[in-house]
């Protein structure tokens, strides 16, 4: 017998509704198991194992990027289950190209998609699309895919169906090094392609970007300009329609710290803002937990219960998981589109290996020779870098930097006993 409202709840990483949904428009059934070699493997590396291939990134002579027809052909047209056709893909990817082009304009080193990335921004066509011209049978295909999953998991506590309120805010759980700043300027793209096409460009008041502080937002700023996307600080009274000749609107950019409920000299009362904005929020597991819990997720909300939300951030899962509520965890089950967390981004050889060195005697005896050993270790780097820079431009490989990891920061304003104890950062 089914045990409806059972207290268990499903791993969170298993339960990402919205994602599976679109794992499954491609024939691949995110409901049950599937094994690649004799292993288990996901049902997202089974959709993407035909354009994992480094070699085929970039575009053809046909300007199509090699991820589409490797798409098509490994997966669309050997799948009877599909209910995508290589001609609604091939719309999508012509978009992708196009808004790929219009952030490539100004950039010395254009951008050429990995495959997570393109897939993430074909996820984010295909829900776009529904969202904007069938929004009912959106709806519908998600509540009937709730219904199945519900069904598999039965010794869980079932997913709640979806509203259409709920379907105006998607997520994205990447990994940080993994490309959201550029998606997310593709994203802004799509949105306003697809909401053109609709007719319904108007219809947001402002688009919004809310970052967690000055540095963050400095660093959009400049990105903005790299991707031809016209983008300024917030100022209170600047109305929200200004567009470029372009027709592209100019995003607003502010930190989420400075919303409040009334104006004030570094604050801006959140309903001044409206309700109708378009809105980017990065890093957006801030305020899920921790003592901000609560007040800056109901001031997002306020800016876009009658917009839309692109949400980014690497820890989403992490957020929930310190929020421990459940209808926080369902809203971002239902809402998060792609996920390619840390675990994702470091089997595909993104990440960074480590070595964890257990020392002997305590770090005063020997902080000496570590930190000293730990700095030939980096002017090693930086010279095989300068003196083969050429060599490694291909791999677009940065200069090594050495990042010093403390344990605790203590105030140089403390007490005579905080600053006696001067943090490891400090000494």
């Amino acid at each position: 017998m089914r045990r409806n409202n059972a207290p268990r709840q499903l791993d969170f990483r298993n339960k990402l509704i919205l994602n599976q949904w679109l794992i499954s428009l491609f024939g691949v059934d995110p409901l049950r198991e599937h094994r690649v070699g004799g292993r288990v493997v996901r049902p997202i590396h089974v959709l993407a194992e035909p354009i994992r291939d480094p070699s085929l990134e970039g575009l053809d002579e046909s300007n199509i990027h090699r991820f589409y027809r490797s798409l098509v052909q490994g997966t669309l047209l050997t799948n009877e289950n599909a209910k995508l056709t290589p001609e609604q893909l091939l719309a999508y990817e012509e978009n992708i190209v196009r808004h790929t082009q219009h952030i490539n304009q100004k950039r010395h080193r254009p951008i050429t998609w990995k495959y997570h990335q393109w897939l993430t921004l074909l996820f984010t066509e295909i829900y776009l699309d529904r969202y904007f011209n069938d929004r009912a049978g959106l709806l519908a295909e998600l509540n009937a895919f709730v219904e199945s999953f519900n069904r598999k998991w039965d010794a869980f506590a079932d997913v709640p169906p979806y509203a259409e309120d709920d379907l105006n805010k998607i997520c994205y759980q990447n990994a940080t090094g993994s490309g959201k700043t550029l998606l997310m300027h593709v994203n802004l793209l799509q949105f306003q392609h697809y909401a053109k096409q609709a007719g319904q460009e108007d219809v947001l008041s402002r688009v919004i970007l809310l970052t967690p502080n000055e540095r963050l937002t400095e660093q959009h700023l400049k990105e903005f300009v790299q991707s031809g996307i016209d983008a300024e600080n917030y100022v209170a009274g600047r109305g929200g329609l200004f567009a470029q000749a372009s027709g592209l609107r100019r995003v607003d950019v502010m930190e989420i710290t400075k919303l409040a409920d009334q104006d004030g000299p570094n604050t801006v009362a959140t309903r001044s803002l409206g309700d109708q904005n378009m809105l980017l929020v990065d890093e957006g597991h801030r305020g899920m937990s921790g003592k901000d819990e609560g007040a800056w997720v109901m001031r997002r909300n306020m800016l876009c219960a009658k917009g839309f939300t692109f949400e980014y951030s690497a820890t989403f899962a992490q957020a929930v998981a310190a929020a421990s509520d459940i209808n926080v965890e369902n809203a971002y089950a239902k809402s998060i589109l792609f996920d390619y967390s840390y675990r994702y981004f470091y089997e595909d050889g993104f990440g960074k290996d480590y070595q964890i060195l257990n020392l002997s005697k305590s770090f005063e005896h020997t902080c000496q020779v570590y930190l000293t050993a730990c700095l030939l270790k980096f002017y090693q780097q930086l010279r095989i870098y300068e003196d083969h820079k050429a060599d490694f431009t291909q791999f677009n490989i940065e200069k090594p930097l050495w990042v010093f990891v403390g344990s605790s920061v203590t105030k140089a304003a403390g007490s005579q006993d905080e600053r006696k104890v001067a943090s490891d950062v400090a000494q």
